[in-house]
């Protein structure tokens, strides 16, 4: 769908950071930090630092008309006023107990209890307005919150808890109570339900999708030991490589779509990418991959789908309702 057909349409952006390590016996990092327009379907900004810097909308900028997505790692106060800063809005996961809501009066508000009492009296959803403080500044924040199905909240559950005994830790009750919610603050309006906020969110996936793609695809899950400016450059050239290959693909893709020829999915595609890539760099770069040769159509096929693809319900469905 051309976004350029909505006039004063809200750029979603979904951010979000993964870790690279470095091979050897120091074990040091890299954190690659993404801000992804799934409007566009591009990667608009991307940052690489040592393990020691934190995930933060800090590090993007942002402006009016945008609303930002992100995991649980950014639902605090300070990025929620930060995002309010520079116009943005935001949709923060959260975790109840570790997120401060206060009322008019500046009392504050526990949000571990709202949920607790949502639990007992069977409730399904909340939805309330107060506000975040972060150094003397103060934001007007919405929290929402969705008890999830019996069995997703006993999945939820069994992993907090399993991965509280691995780390040798004891998990407390309420912690388990909040793990069966799926709990988010945004700063969009009673315009949007409950239920339109929550589906937005659950587009966030996507850019999860994309690190799994680009760390699968280029198999980096660790690069060489070395130097903090070596360790950080090297998976900016891959991303930088990756995305010449995805912009020749939506090329293509544009090109097969006017002559309504077979579509292939996502993943297909971005594995005909990876070996032409690699062809390239090991190769002449007079080389390039033949797509009739036997060893690349096995990436290919024209099976029907049974997974609904997150992107095209954005953009068929999501998108139109997203307007300033």
């Amino acid at each position: 769908m051309d976004i350029s057909t909505f006039d004063n349409v809200k750029n979603v952006l979904l951010v979000d950071a993964s870790v690279i390590r470095q091979n050897g016996k120091q074990q040091h990092q890299q954190r690659i930090h993404l801000c992804y327009s799934l409007n566009e379907n591009w990667m608009k900004q991307v940052k690489v630092s040592d393990q020691h810097t934190a995930e933060s909308l800090a590090h993007f900028s942002m402006k009016k008309g945008d609303v930002v997505l992100a995991d649980a790692g950014y639902g605090t106060a300070q990025n929620f006023i930060y995002a309010q800063e520079q116009g943005a809005d935001v949709i923060l996961r959260i975790t109840p107990k570790n997120f401060c809501l206060y009322d008019a009066q500046g009392e504050k508000l526990s949000l571990a209890a709202l949920v607790k009492e949502a639990e007992e009296k069977h409730m399904e959803w909340i939805d309330v307005f107060g506000f975040c403080k972060y150094k003397g500044k103060t934001g007007f924040v919405r929290v929402i919150a969705h008890r999830l199905p019996d069995g997703q909240a006993a999945k939820a559950r069994k992993r907090k808890t399993r991965k509280a005994s691995k780390n040798q830790r004891q998990i407390q009750a309420e912690t388990l109570l909040s793990v069966g919610w799926i709990t988010v603050v945004t700063s969009l309006g009673a315009e949007y339900s409950g239920e339109e906020i929550l589906h937005l969110y659950r587009s966030r996936w996507q850019v999860e999708l994309l690190f799994k793609r680009f760390k699968q695809n280029f198999s980096i899950h660790t690069i060489k030991a070395g130097s903090s400016a070596y360790a950080e450059t090297e998976p900016l050239l891959w991303l930088i490589i990756w995305t010449i290959a995805e912009r020749q693909s939506f090329q293509a893709e544009c090109y097969l779509v006017e002559k309504r020829e077979c579509s292939y999915s996502v993943y297909e595609k971005c594995k005909i990418l990876y070996i032409q890539i690699t062809d390239i760099l090991c190769l002449s770069w007079s080389l390039f991959v033949d797509l009739t040769d036997k060893k690349y159509t096995r990436y290919l096929s024209k099976k029907q789908q049974w997974r609904i693809n997150q992107n095209e319900e954005f953009h068929s469905a999501v998108l139109p309702g997203l307007l300033c």
